[in-house]
C-alpha cells in the first residue's frame, strides 16, 4: 500500500480555504474602484471563512491596480491603491495574499509594443480570427521578459505578499527574429517545428528559474505558482484549476489530482463558483456543485480553493460570498480528520505522457481520452489508485497492480522495473499497445507470453469472454469500437476472452454499397485478453473505449480479471451505485478514513452538467483491509455517530446507515 502526499512543513502551514480572484477589467470600464473599502473587502472573506486569497498586481489586459512606475495603471481606476490596502487589510484578519500576474497575455502592452508579441508560423502576431483571450501572446525572449520582471521586483520590494501566481504560460511556439535567432546560437534547427517549440519550453523555464530567484532574494518563503507549467516543476504547491462546468469537464478531477497527489507537494482544488466559466460575473453554481469539488479534494489529501471575478467598482458579491463561506464551513468541520492525511492506493496507473502536464509534450503520445477512461472506469470500480508517469523513479513496492493503458511503450528500464516489480509478485494489467518496445516490433518482457503480430487488421470486431471473466457480461459477442493489436499466445499463456471478427470494415465501399450493418462472423482466431502468470494484457485500448463509448461490459472484464490475481483489494464496498466514489486515506499512524461520495453531475440540455442536489444512498457495507492495524472502534464525522465494528477475514467491517452526498467513515 502506497502513501501519496506529503506531510512536510510546508503542507503544516498550507492555505486550506482559498479564493482566487480574478479582476480581469476592460479599458473602457470607467468606474474601477469606485466602491471599495479594504476593510469591507477583508471582513467578508474572513465571515466566510477564506484564509488565503490571490488578487489582482496586473489583469489579464496589462493593468495595474497600484501606482507602479514600470506599468500601465488602468485608466478608469478611481483609487489611487487597491492592491496595498488589500493586503494590509487582509493580514489583519490573518488572511494570506498572493499577487497576480497574467505572464502570457497582457494586451495593453501588446498593443504599446507588437516586437513584444509572439510570431506565429504564417508570419501574424495577431490571431483576429481566433479572438477569445489569447488571440495575442507575450514572447518571453523579448524586451517583455524585463518589463514583467521588473513589475514583480516592483510588487515584492512595495507590498508583504504571501505568494506570486503568474499565468498563462503558453508553450505555443514563436517565430519571431529574438526566437530564431537564440535557436540558431544554441545551434537548434529553425526549420524543424519540435526544436521550435521546444526552445519555447527552455526559454520559459529559463524565465521562471529568473522569478524564483527574484523572490529568493527580496521574500524568501512565498507561495510561487507558474499556472499551466508542468506540476512537477511548480517550486512548492499546485494549484490544480478546474472548473467542472467552465470547460475541463468532470471526467478532469480524478485523474488530475491522483497524479498531483503523488509528486510531494500541497496542493489544492481551484474550482470556480462560476455557472460557465471565468468572468460570468451573473453565475452561480447550484451549492451542492461546490460541495462536491471540496469534498472531492479533501478525499485526496487536498485543500479547497474557489474561483470568483470581482466587480469593477470593486465590491464582493454578498450573495457569492454566502455561498462560499456555506461551502467552506461545511468543509471546516472536517478539518480534525483531513489535516496531514494521505490519500492511500495499492495501484497505480502509469501514464510517462503526463510528465508535462498540463501542456503534455507534443511528441509524448498524450491521449486525452486514454487517461479519463483509465481514471474513470477504476474509480467506478471503487479501486484505490495513483496515477504516475515513470516506472523508474519512483518506489513501486508499495503497489499491488500497475496499469498500463492503451500506449505505454516501455523501454529497457521500464523493462527491468517491470520484471522486479512481477518478481515481489505485483500484477500488471496493459492493453493495445501498452507492453511493446519502443519500436513496437514486439512486447518488451517475454513475461507476457505473447507475440505481437501487428495493428488489428480489421476496423470493428468483437470479444467473447471465456466462463472465467464472463460474471455481468452479456453472452454474446461485444463490440468493440476502438479495435488495438492483433497478438498470438505462447506456452503457459491462456485466454480469458477472444476476439470475434466481422464479416467486412464498418463503412467500408465495394462500388454498390457502404457496409453500415456489420454483425460479427466467427472466431478470429486470436485473444482479446490474455493471462500469463501476473499478467494480464487487453488486445485493444479498454480505456479509451470505455471514455468514448461507455461500454460497462469493458469495466465488468476488467473487473472479473482483476479478481482473479487481485481478490485483497484496500476496501470493498457494497450498496453503493457506480457513479459513487469510494477514497481511502491515512492520518498518522493508526487512522484511516474512508471518503463516500454520491453526487451524480446530469447533462442539462445541450451541454452542461449539473449536480443540483446530493443523492441519497441507504445502508452502504465497507470493508477495509486491516494491513497488520488493530482497529479498536469506528464512527462518522463529524457527528461522532458510532458503527458496529467487525474484524472478518482481514477485513474491518462496518455497515454505514446512509450517505447524501458525503460521508467520512473513521477507523481507530
Amino acid at each position: 500500500m502506497k502513501k501519496t502526499g506529503n506531510v512536510s512543513i510546508h503542507w503544516a502551514d498550507f492555505p486550506r480555504r482559498a479564493i482566487h480572484l480574478d479582476f480581469h477589467t476592460m479599458p473602457g470600464i470607467y468606474d474601477v474602484g469606485r466602491d471599495f473599502n479594504a476593510d469591507e473587502f477583508a471582513q467578508t472573506l474572513a465571515v466566510a471563512e477564506v484564509d488565503y486569497i490571490t488578487v489582482f498586481a496586473r489583469c489579464n489586459l496589462g493593468f495595474a491596480y497600484y501606482p507602479t512606475k514600470i506599468g500601465t495603471v488602468h485608466p478608469g481606476l478611481k483609487q489611487k491603491d487597491l492592491l496595498g490596502p488589500m493586503v494590509s487589510a487582509c493580514h489583519k484578519r490573518g488572511i494570506r495574499v498572493s499577487a497576480y500576474f497574467n505572464a502570457g497575455i497582457d494586451h495593453e502592452h501588446a498593443r504599446l509594443h507588437r516586437e513584444w508579441v509572439k510570431v506565429n508560423k504564417d508570419g501574424k502576431v495577431y490571431n483576429y480570427q481566433a479572438m477569445g483571450h489569447c488571440f495575442r501572446d507575450m514572447c518571453l525572449n523579448t524586451g517583455y521578459r524585463d518589463h514583467l520582471k521588473a513589475m514583480i521586483r516592483e510588487v515584492l520590494e512595495t507590498y508583504p505578499v504571501d505568494g506570486l501566481f503568474l499565468d498563462c504560460f503558453n508553450l505555443a511556439p514563436c517565430y519571431g527574429t529574438e526566437c530564431l535567432e537564440g535557436m540558431q546560437q544554441r545551434g537548434m534547427n529553425i526549420m524543424d517545428d519540435g526544436a521550435v517549440t521546444e526552445f519555447c519550453r527552455r526559454i520559459t523555464i529559463e524565465f521562471t528559474d529568473e522569478v524564483k530567484a527574484l523572490c529568493r532574494q527580496i521574500r524568501k518563503n512565498i507561495y510561487i505558482y507558474f499556472n499551466v507549467m508542468p506540476y512537477r516543476l511548480q517550486p512548492r504547491h499546485i494549484e490544480l484549476e478546474i472548473l467542472p462546468t467552465g470547460g475541463w469537464g468532470y471526467d478532469y478531477l480524478p485523474f488530475c489530482i491522483r497524479y498531483a497527489r503523488t509528486l510531494g507537494k500541497p496542493f489544492f482544488t481551484m474550482t470556480g463558483r462560476f455557472h460557465k466559466s471565468w468572468g460570468d460575473f451573473g453565475g452561480l453554481r447550484p451549492k451542492h456543485s461546490l460541495l462536491f469539488d471540496c469534498y472531492n479534494s479533501l478525499a485526496n489529501g487536498g485543500t479547497c480553493s474557489i474561483g470568483d471575478h470581482m466587480h469593477p467598482r470593486g465590491k464582493l458579491d454578498k450573495t457569492v460570498y454566502d455561498a462560499v463561506g456555506e461551502t467552506y464551513r461545511a468543509v471546516k468541520q472536517y478539518d480534525p480528520w483531513t489535516k496531514g492525511a494521505q490519500a492511500l492506493a495499492d495501484m497505480a496507473v502509469v501514464y510517462p505522457p503526463l510528465r508535462d502536464y498540463p501542456q503534455p509534450h507534443p511528441q509524448s503520445g498524450y491521449v486525452d481520452a486514454t487517461i479519463k477512461g483509465a481514471a474513470r472506469m477504476l474509480m467506478e470500480l471503487k479501486c484505490q489508485f495513483d496515477i504516475i508517469d515513470n516506472l523508474t523513479e519512483l518506489d513501486l513496492s508499495g503497489y499491488r497492480v500497475l496499469i498500463l493503458p492503451d500506449n505505454v511503450a516501455i523501454d529497457s528500464k521500464s523493462a527491468e522495473a517491470l520484471r522486479k516489480f512481477l518478481n515481489n509478485n505485483g500484477v500488471i494489467v496493459s492493453s493495445a499497445f501498452s507492453g511493446l518496445n519502443l519500436k513496437k516490433t514486439r512486447f518488451a518482457l517475454p513475461e507476457y507470453g505473447l507475440d505481437y503480430v501487428g495493428p488489428s487488421p480489421d476496423n470493428i470486431e468483437f470479444f467473447r469472454a471465456g466462463k472465467e471473466t464472463a460474471a455481468d457480461l452479456p453472452d454474446m459477442p461485444i463490440s468493440v469500437y476502438s479495435p488495438g493489436i492483433a497478438m498470438r499466445t505462447k506456452k503457459k499463456c491462456i485466454t480469458l476472452a477472444k476476439v470475434i471478427q466481422p464479416y467486412f470494415d464498418l463503412r467500408s465501399w465495394d462500388w454498390f454499397h457502404e457496409n453500415l450493418y456489420v454483425p460479427p462472423e466467427k472466431d478470429a482466431g486470436r485473444p482479446a485478453l490474455t493471462q500469463c502468470g501476473r499478467v494480464l494484457h487487453f488486445s485493444f485500448p479498454v480505456f479509451l473505449g470505455y471514455f468514448e463509448h461507455a461500454v460497462t461490459a469493458y469495466k465488468n472484464l476488467l473487473r472479473n480479471s482483476l479478481t482473479r490475481l487481485f481478490p485483497d483489494p484496500l476496501v470493498k464496498v457494497e450498496g453503493l451505485p457506480s457513479f459513487g466514489q469510494v477514497t481511502v486515506a491515512a492520518q498518522g499512524q493508526k487512522r484511516r478514513i474512508v471518503h463516500l461520495l454520491t453526487y451524480l453531475p446530469e447533462l442539462r440540455g445541450k451541454s452542461m452538467q449539473i449536480i443540483e442536489e446530493p443523492i441519497e444512498i441507504g445502508e452502504v457495507s465497507v470493508a477495509l483491509r486491516v494491513d497488520n492495524l488493530d482497529f479498536k472502534k469506528a464512527y462518522l464525522a463529524p457527528s461522532g455517530e458510532k458503527l458496529a465494528l467487525r474484524i472478518e477475514n482481514g477485513y474491518a467491517r462496518v455497515l454505514v446507515p446512509k450517505v447524501s452526498g458525503y460521508q467520512m467513515v473513521v477507523f481507530e
